[in-house]
């Protein structure tokens, strides 16, 4: 009986993490698609022309264009197709990551992505099935695995231009979800085609010409019905252990802002499957493995009891040995738990950071969505007044405004590349050791006639700790911008001092810069304090942009920044490292 609840309790634990495996494997697939959705929706509100619909006028949309298609890396083709399924507009991501306009349009009429998006509505979002990117109508080589992305494209009198098309390539994507499988892992299509297979002859069989295609279904006939119950779900055939989830992606994306908020709508087909094989003989290799190390464990612990208990009836030396070798045991328990503690974690640091980046995936949508539609519409406003003008000197008297919209436009668009940059940036920003002394002294040497000691006292202190682990090129940049603002904020009526101290807290290093400025009132603008283009005092220069950064840059890396300001007498910053040497 004892063994019988041991194979079975194995059994329950093997499925319950491979359940855990795919359901993380399911978030991956969806987390990677969210920002596809948000930049079609963009694209999708972007005021487009009917010029722009033409391949001898559109050539001004490169930079705008180009410029977004460099942020993406995941996206290889960006297009504009008209109502007749003619490319307009086109751009390429080379092998070497280089993006080229294309010259060469092609007729697309005839693709099914196009027939299927030939009624989509005003702000609805179509994802193709995955399958293979062809050039005029010829599998391109090697195999290029696509999702694609389409939306409708609306003048402003709500006349249909034609559609965007922006190519997501999949195979990081594929190859993230092949990565670090102990058991053989299986990806189908809602008709049973193998996208994901241990056998790569099998992978988009059914695209390929010639190829000897057969679905997961056909191949393996008693699990279908099976399979197919539930969502989540697990099934033993001759021996073997079959665990499977489902991905629905309207129902799974139908929980983004985009569409829980009814701003979009979503049109799919795709309904993936995502399972584990777990073939009999691995299967009872590992269960038997499991249970006779767990009998020879408890078995061993017996005969130790046993033995301990006779040579304690014996003699006080038996009892100390006895009590040792308890001490031992207990110690490889506490080592196991230990180690056990150790791995949730680095599973929670790598929840956190997931839940950091998608936070910051949405400050960019949000920031896309709302910063450009002002000026946007603006730009339209000023174009009607243009169209409608009577003469050119009422005419002439648009461009000064015009001008001025379009150069806060560029401007937005090129901070928010900046920040796109450190997002994607993040795990290749170098990390070395830094002495603080020196890094603070060549920052301060920026604001030398400033910080003179008789306009502006800086006091340092860096008893607590002198050396951080961290990016260079990342720190310089936060202090420089925490020190302008405090030269930029300080109460004239006083001497202004800038501190700048190292401390610890709870294990971690902290870095702490004060001043004695002006302040800034939380209350009204804490919510505030560190998101882009937001200013919290009239009449002094600046555009917002500096606390932003500092933000991105310093939990881009695991680090993160607190504010406490009381108006009238200063404002503290608090820089937290988390795990740095």
């Amino acid at each position: 009986m004892a063994v019988l609840w041991l194979y079975q309790k194995e059994h329950k634990n093997l499925i319950a993490i491979q359940q855990d495996e795919l359901s993380n494997k399911k978030q991956l697939i969806v987390e990677l698609l969210k920002p596809m959705i948000a930049n079609l929706y963009y694209w999708e509100q972007y005021s487009f022309s009917e010029s722009d619909f033409d391949p001898e006028n559109n050539a001004h949309l490169d930079k705008k264009i180009g410029d977004f298609v460099i942020g993406m890396d995941s996206y290889s083709q960006f297009r504009l197709i008209d109502l007749s399924g003619n490319e307009v507009y086109r751009l390429n991501r080379q092998e070497n990551g280089k993006i080229v306009k294309s010259t060469s349009l092609q007729d697309k009429g005839e693709r099914d992505y196009y027939k299927s998006t030939t009624d989509l509505k005003k702000s609805q979002i179509y994802l193709s099935p995955l399958n293979l990117n062809q050039e005029n109508g010829i599998l391109e080589l090697p195999y290029k695995p696509m999702i694609r992305g389409v939306t409708p494209i609306f003048d402003k009198q709500g006349t249909k231009l034609g559609i965007v098309v922006i190519n997501f390539s999949a195979e990081k994507l594929l190859d993230l979800l092949k990565k670090d499988n102990h058991y053989s892992f299986i990806l189908l299509d809602r008709s049973g085609n193998y996208l994901v297979s241990k056998d790569s002859v099998k992978e988009f069989a059914h695209l390929i010409p010639n190829s000897q295609n057969i679905t997961f279904y056909e191949e393996h006939p008693g699990l279908g019905d099976s399979l197919r119950s539930k969502e989540s779900t697990s099934s033993f055939k001759s021996g073997d252990l079959w665990i499977k989830t489902e991905l629905d992606f309207i129902n799974e994306l139908s929980q983004t802002p985009l569409f829980q908020h009814r701003f979009a709508d979503i049109k799919t087909n795709n309904k993936w499957v995502l399972l584990k094989h777990i073939e009999s003989q691995v299967l009872n290799a590992r269960l038997k493995s499991e249970i006779v190390t767990i009998l020879l464990i408890n078995l061993l612990a017996i005969m130790v009891i046993l033995c301990l208990s006779y040579l304690e009836a014996r003699s006080d030396a038996s009892k100390k040995k006895y009590m040792q070798a308890l001490e031992v045991m207990n110690r490889k328990l506490e080592s196991k738990s230990t180690e056990l503690e150790n791995k949730n974690n680095a599973l929670a640091i790598i929840q956190n950071k997931l839940e950091l980046r998608n936070a910051q995936l949405l400050d960019y949508n949000n920031i896309v969505a709302h910063n450009l539609r002002a000026p946007t519409t603006s730009v339209s406003a000023l174009v009607s007044m243009l169209g409608e003008a009577e003469d050119y000197e009422q005419a002439k008297s648009y461009f000064p405004k015009l001008q001025k919209v379009t150069h806060a436009i560029n401007t937005l668009v090129d901070d928010l590349l900046v920040y796109v940059r450190i997002l994607n940036d993040d795990d290749l920003v170098g990390m070395e050791n830094i002495a603080m002394e020196p890094l603070i002294e060549a920052s301060l040497d920026l604001y030398v006639e400033t910080l003179d000691k008789e306009t502006i006292e800086v006091r340092t202190d860096f008893s607590a700790w002198n050396e951080i682990k961290f990016s260079r090129i990342y720190l310089q940049s936060v202090i420089q911008n925490l020190v302008s603002n405090a030269i930029k904020y300080r109460d004239v009526s006083k001497k202004p001092v800038i501190n700048i101290r190292t401390l610890w807290e709870n294990d971690k290093k902290v870095l702490i810069v004060e001043d004695n400025g002006i302040g800034v009132d939380l209350d009204r603008y804490g919510s505030d304090i560190f998101k882009l283009y937001k200013r919290f005092h009239r009449g002094l220069s600046g555009k917002g942009m500096g606390l932003f950064l500092v933000k991105t840059q310093l939990e881009s890396l695991n680090a993160n920044i607190e504010v406490a300001s009381v108006l009238g007498q200063g404002t503290t910053f608090k820089i937290t490292f988390d795990n740095y040497e």
